[in-house]
């Protein structure tokens, strides 16, 4: 095993970061306590990457080896949370936790070009092997609340998690909504809104809202 960098926050560290991420232009802000960062000593972090802890306690990230990550967001604003990033993952985006006891995990040898997730009502699962294009968002949550007038209950709340199967191929400019499931295998065409679960594996979904168009299908890098 690879071994990693521990890095082990205080509520006024600024500096608390192992000499080859200074050379990258890696900014760690922190306002909390007992958070806990752990980075794979061969892990390449560039283009002013970021890990911003907003506020909270106990919440840990984990980059596991062989990763390569350009222009990086990391943001998290509660407590009890984590984000997962396993070996092998070459990631450019933001990922953003805000609450408490959620997480975002990446699976092992993941590519993204450019991709936001947002943890918010529920957490986020990205499986192994998948590749994902520019301009995609990945949402567990509304962000705005919406009520019915006659009962005020809110009616667009999220009641499960999204989970993004192993080996799926996301192409651009892709939207997927809360409660969403994607089977493995699958392929999101380009300009796609997912806001349903897709449970049949290995399908080329398309449309807004999508829907599956062909079935048995694989792809390739």
């Amino acid at each position: 095993m690879q071994p990693k960098k521990t890095v082990t926050l205080s509520p006024v560290t600024k500096t608390l970061l192992p000499k080859y991420l200074y050379r990258q232009r890696f900014l760690l802000t922190n306002k909390g306590r007992n958070n806990h960062i752990n980075i794979a000593k061969d892990a390449r972090i560039i283009g002013n990457s970021a890990i911003t802890i907003r506020q909270g306690h106990d919440n840990q990230v984990s980059i596991g080896k062989n990763g390569q990550f350009n222009k990086l967001k990391i943001d998290i604003n509660g407590n009890h949370n984590q984000i997962t990033i396993e070996d092998g993952v070459k990631f450019s985006g933001h990922l953003l936790i805000v609450g408490n006891h959620l997480y975002i995990h990446i699976g092992a040898r993941t590519t993204a070009i450019d991709c936001y997730v947002l943890a918010r009502d529920k957490s986020v699962t990205i499986g192994k092997d998948c590749m994902i294009s520019r301009g995609i968002e990945i949402r567990a949550t509304d962000v705005h609340k919406v009520y019915d007038l006659d009962s005020n209950e809110r009616i667009n709340s999220a009641h499960s998690d999204v989970v993004v199967g192993d080996q799926i191929w996301i192409a651009a400019n892709v939207t997927i909504s809360k409660n969403v499931t994607i089977a493995n295998g699958c392929i999101i065409a380009a300009g796609s809104f997912v806001n349903k679960p897709i449970e049949t594996p290995n399908c080329m979904i398309a449309g807004t809202p999508a829907k599956i168009i062909r079935q048995n299908v694989r792809w390739e890098r």
